[in-house]
């Protein structure tokens, strides 16, 4: 694990963390600076560890941040949990794990609130999210055999 504090980027992880802490709206940027921050598989600067940061805002709303305008889940917070999972193998088992508590939220609030309506639309995108986490692993598992470092299946 990279301490924050010896990485390029510690100026706009402390950024993030201090976001992570307070209402809402913070916290919704903070999501939207993760997952365009943690794009890059290959980057020879590494990103600090952005797992705890997630898990502090999602679990704050059992794992079901919706948007302000709908109250559906919000894609971002999916998009963000992708995002961290793929960054390094060993995070991608936390991303899974991650997704399925909020699928686990989405299936809670399916039976206590009656005006829940995207149930089915807002499980889409976890599963795409779970996805893209499997995906990403067969991706790299393919780039590495492909440049002889691993494996033959």
């Amino acid at each position: 694990m990279t301490d924050p504090k010896k990485t390029k980027f510690d100026e706009l992880f402390e950024i993030i963390k201090d976001y992570a802490g307070r209402e809402y709206d913070y916290q919704d940027k903070a999501l939207q600076v993760i997952a365009g921050a943690y794009v890059f598989m290959f980057e020879p600067e590494e990103m600090p560890d952005a797992r705890p940061v997630v898990d502090e805002i999602l679990r704050q709303y059992d794992y079901v941040f919706t948007t302000i305008e709908r109250g559906n889940l919000d894609p971002l917070s999916v998009e963000a949990v992708v995002r961290v999972a793929r960054y390094r193998e060993e995070y991608m088992e936390w991303g899974i794990e991650t997704l399925c508590k909020v699928l686990t939220g989405l299936f809670r609030r399916s039976r206590t609130d009656e005006t829940y309506t995207d149930y089915v639309e807002d499980t889409r995108v976890v599963i795409r999210g779970l996805e893209d986490i499997v995906a990403g692993s067969v991706l790299e598992e393919i780039v590495e055999n492909a440049e002889g470092g691993g494996k033959k299946p």
